[in-house]
């Protein structure tokens, strides 16, 4: 049997602005090098495009005379400004005048062995920047047809002379070029990563938004002013989430609908059970049943506690919410051997919510601890004292506790403590956690100062409601 193939590992994830930025900053260096050799390319060329046309028109004279009279041309005196050129002691132009085969026949006034210009198999090249001793010269040859024959008029120009400048134009202007489109580099760059920040603005704003649904945000992500090239991935993500919300709601639906349809059978059975007399069978049947009863309440609860009720913006005494849930607790924990101590009286706690909410997730936590207490074991419900603009109610058992390595999943479904004997799906926490969190607030869990665990919940405060003064009547009047 074939082995199957390796599962490729999941890549990490990027920034993209940081690979736009990264090939911004490639391509902006690479465009600034290659830019810079062309621009300096074309300079070099211009350069000596113009310095050959110079170096041509200085020697019109010189081609006339050739043209006119051949070589006996050149023996006539040559004119005052042209002379200067062509005197090494005051100019930097020189000539050489050869025939077909290189063969030096006339040149200027200091040539020594500069002119001519020949290469090694014996041509004569068109244009040149190396003398034949090689001396930078740059020169340029002329073909002329004289009463002497063809011949070829090779002038040139010494770039060793301190005032020739021209030539240094390029290598010169190479540095501040480079500098300048150094600078145009980086404020493009700069104006690249700029725009791309700003438009990708708007998946910031979807982002922050899917971090929302779920906790008090729009249940939706925004599909105005996004981009047209973004607007089919939001109405994907949305269209996905309408479709989880179809799927969750029929699922939320079956469980209640289940439920509910067992409570009335299971009712039935349990009254029966309780006109049998009482043995060994009838009390197994009767722990069994009860077990049941308590999974169906688990799951109405569940699915209650999974709708994603909006929080009214009421607000109600968490003080008189924990008397009066110890205060129900109390008959059937002492039934059980466990003393329920109750919070101190003080003054109220006024909290924003839901009275009802908050009421089951107590009723939850009171349910869990007296689960997890030993025999004789007391259950304490407290308030602490208001801190950062929340309160705290917290419910403390005398068991095992939870490890603080099982305190991250103790509030996840179906969790449940290794020693544990309770009945139920183990989804009390999880409701605790839901409804706190629908509420703005937290649920921890910690170590009770006796030993045992410590649940606390964290609601955030609400100003106290305007009392109004009533005046009531007397309970009783004498008779007059």
């Amino acid at each position: 049997m074939a082995a199957a193939p390796p599962i490729a590992a999941p890549g990490k994830p990027y920034s993209l602005v940081l690979r736009l930025a990264l090939a911004y900053a490639v391509i902006g260096f690479g465009a600034l090098v290659i830019g810079g050799l062309i621009l300096h390319h074309t300079i070099n060329r211009v350069v000596w495009t113009e310095h050959q046309r110079g170096i041509l028109a200085s020697g019109n004279d010189l081609t006339e005379r050739l043209e006119k009279d051949g070589l006996a041309g050149l023996s006539r005196p040559i004119r005052t400004e042209a002379s200067r050129r062509f005197d090494t002691s005051s100019g930097s132009m020189l000539y050489a005048v050869t025939d077909a085969q290189g063969h030096r026949l006339a040149t200027s006034p200091g040539v020594r062995e500069q002119l001519p210009r020949v290469e090694e198999d014996g041509s004569i090249p068109s244009t040149f920047k190396i003398g034949q001793d090689g001396t930078r010269l740059w020169g340029v040859t002329r073909w002329i047809d004289t009463p002497d024959g063809r011949l070829a008029l090779q002038i040139a120009q010494d770039m060793e002379r301190s005032y020739i400048v021209l030539d240094d134009v390029p290598a010169a202007a190479l540095g501040p070029i480079m500098a300048v489109l150094a600078l145009g580099a980086v404020l493009l760059f700069i104006a690249n990563i700029g725009l791309l920040i700003l438009l990708s603005a708007p998946l910031r704003r979807a982002a922050r938004e899917a971090e929302l649904i779920g906790h008090g945000g729009p249940p939706r992500l925004d599909e105005s002013e996004i981009p047209l090239e973004l607007l089919p991935l939001i109405e994907a993500v949305n269209g996905a989430l309408d479709r989880l919300d179809d799927s969750l709601e029929w699922q939320r639906g079956f469980s209640a609908e289940v439920a509910h349809e067992l409570r009335t059978p299971l009712a039935i059975i349990q009254a029966e059970l309780d006109l049998l007399n009482a043995d060994e069978v009838t009390d197994r049947l009767r722990r069994d049943v009860q077990e049941l009863a308590q999974l169906v309440s688990d799951l109405l609860e569940a699915a209650e506690a999974a709708r994603d009720m909006p929080v009214t913006e009421g607000a109600f005494d968490l003080a008189e919410l924990a008397a009066d849930t110890a205060r129900r607790f109390a008959p059937m924990a002492e039934r059980e051997g466990h003393p329920v101590i109750a919070p101190a009286s003080g003054g109220p706690i006024w909290v924003r919510g839901e009275r009802e909410a908050i009421g089951r997730a107590l009723r939850n936590l009171m349910d869990n601890a007296l689960s997890h207490s030993p025999p004789g074991g007391a259950v304490t419900l407290s308030l602490g004292a208001p801190r950062n603009g929340m309160a705290v109610v917290e419910v403390a058992d005398q068991g095992r506790g939870v490890p603080e390595a099982e305190r991250r999943n103790v509030f996840r479904r179906h969790w449940r403590a290794g020693d544990t004997h309770r009945r139920g799906l183990g989804l009390g926490l999880s409701i605790v956690e839901r409804i706190v969190h629908a509420h703005g607030g937290t649920a921890e869990v910690g170590d009770a100062p006796g030993g045992g665990a410590a649940f606390s919940l964290h609601l955030p405060l609400a100003p106290a409601p305007a009392v109004i003064a009533v005046t009531q009547a007397p309970a009783s009047l004498s008779a007059g």
